[in-house]
């Protein structure tokens, strides 16, 4: 079954049929209607201010003709353009400005300002308390590595104080060392005494101001510690604000701040608190106090290598040149102690002889060994006694070559007594000679083992 369409027909010219009041009531409600719709026009969702110019009740009523559709069209239109210059979008500023406006049905313009508001807010916030926290951090590392400078400064220090006392031992060693010379003579206080003496108390002192520098250095550590502690508890709390960061868009929107926040007063409730300005203050003073801490331990430490290695130097200068007079009078002694051996040996050769001479003197034991010359009975004495009125001199003179001959050997026996005694003092004083000699050598030879002070670098700053 096929359905005909029938032609539409256009409708017959408009005929003023209803009464006028119907006719211009119909016409007012659309009026009213048009204002309307131009009144709640779309783009003032995003304008600053919500005012109208005029309001429903004021707008006046022009009747229209039969044609009233196509006049109140024309005058819609011109009202239209009118509204549209007078109600359309305004800029009211980059803070209040929606660029995200898509479809028909935008979202409604306060909700969207307070979420550009807000997120340009957290925005600045967050840059400025990361400026705050990398200022910190930056902060912390210069304590850390300044930590680091006085931990190495600490450990010269030590190392110093090592070698210092480790000198003074080898100095008690060998003020020790030369009480063990074996003679009282060789054990009477000298030069080489008295500067170990002046080096135990010189190196007593620079070991104290040691001590005291390094208490100093520890304290300082300490300080330095508690100052980083500070610093990383700061820039830890203020680490937080990564907890604002969106997961998706950007917070470069809102208000920019280009004035650095360390330069502004700090505020309790801001990115820059009082604690973290107390932190970085503190941490600044700790910072100069410690390199003029480094300064001085350098100083002190130079100070102390050149007064320890010419303290040394001295002292063992002073035993080499006693142990070179030791020397020197130990070939002196032997050299004695030969003359003195030779003149005993003679001295015992001549005694020997004059005894010889003596017993000859004295003749021999019995009448019976005496030679026919020797005789006082013999011929020619006989002979001489009588006609001679005096005896001949031989007795006489034998008598008194005798007692010559026995004072000859009593001296010589105390003379051959006194060098004996003297030839034993000069052995004696020479084995003592060569013992101080073995023993100074020895403390010498210990001195020269001691290691040299280590060298003290420039602190850098």
């Amino acid at each position: 079954m096929m359905v005909t369409r029938r032609p539409v027909q256009s409708a017959p010219p408009a005929v003023v049929i209803g009464s006028k009041g119907w006719r211009d009531a119909t016409v007012r409600s659309i009026v009213r209607a048009e204002d309307l719709v131009r009144k709640t026009y779309v783009g003032q969702l995003d304008t600053s201010t919500r005012t109208v110019r005029h309001s429903l009740g004021t707008s006046s009523y022009r009747p229209t003709q039969l044609n009233g559709y196509k006049s109140v069209g024309k005058e819609d239109d011109e009202s239209a353009v009118e509204n549209k210059d007078q109600f359309g979008p305004k800029c009211t500023g980059n803070m209040f400005t929606s660029g995200m406006i898509s479809g028909p049905f935008p979202p409604p313009a306060l909700r969207e300002q307070s979420t550009v508001v807000s997120m340009g807010m957290a925005g600045d916030y967050m840059r400025v308390v990361r400026e705050v926290e990398a200022r910190l951090r930056k902060q912390a590392a210069r304590v850390t590595q300044e930590g680091t400078k006085m931990e190495h400064q600490r450990e010269r220090l030590e190392k110093l104080l090592r070698s210092l006392r480790k000198a003074l031992l080898v100095n008690q060693q060998s003020s020790d060392g030369r009480m063990f010379r074996p003679a009282t003579a060789e054990t009477i206080r000298d030069v080489a005494d008295d500067l170990l003496q002046c080096e135990r108390r010189e190196l007593n002192g620079l070991k104290q101001e040691l001590e005291t520098m390094l208490r100093k250095t520890m304290t300082q550590q300490q300080a330095l510690a508690e100052c980083s502690r500070q610093l990383l508890d700061c820039s830890f709390e203020r680490s937080r604000v990564t907890e604002l960061l969106p997961q998706h868009g950007s917070l470069s929107a809102g208000v920019i701040t280009h004035t650095s926040p360390l330069s502004q007063k700090p505020n309790p409730s801001g990115p820059f608190t009082p604690e973290c300005k107390e932190a970085l203050d503190c941490s600044s003073t700790i910072l100069l106090e410690s390199q003029q801490l480094r300064d001085n331990i350098t100083q002190l430490m130079t100070r102390v290598c050149s007064k320890q290695t010419a303290l040394h130097q001295s002292a063992s200068d002073a035993l080499m040149k006693k142990i070179g007079e030791t020397i020197n009078l130990e070939q002196h002694l032997t050299l004695s102690s030969a003359a003195t051996r030779q003149a005993i040996y003679r001295k015992q050769r001549q005694m020997e002889c004059a005894g010889y001479s003596l017993g000859k003197a004295m003749g021999p034991v019995c009448s019976a060994d005496l030679f026919c010359r020797e005789r006082l009975s013999r011929p020619m004495t006989r002979v001489y006694g009588r006609h001679s009125s005096a005896g001949l001199p031989e007795s006489d003179l034998l008598t008194q070559g005798s007692s010559l001959l026995q004072k000859h050997l009593k001296s010589s026996g105390k003379e051959m007594a006194e060098l004996q005694f003297v030839h034993r003092l000069l052995e004696d004083d020479r084995y003592g000679k060569r013992a101080a000699v073995s023993v100074d050598s020895a403390i010498a030879r210990l001195r020269r083992r001691l290691p040299r002070p280590p060298s003290v670098r420039p602190a850098t700053s």
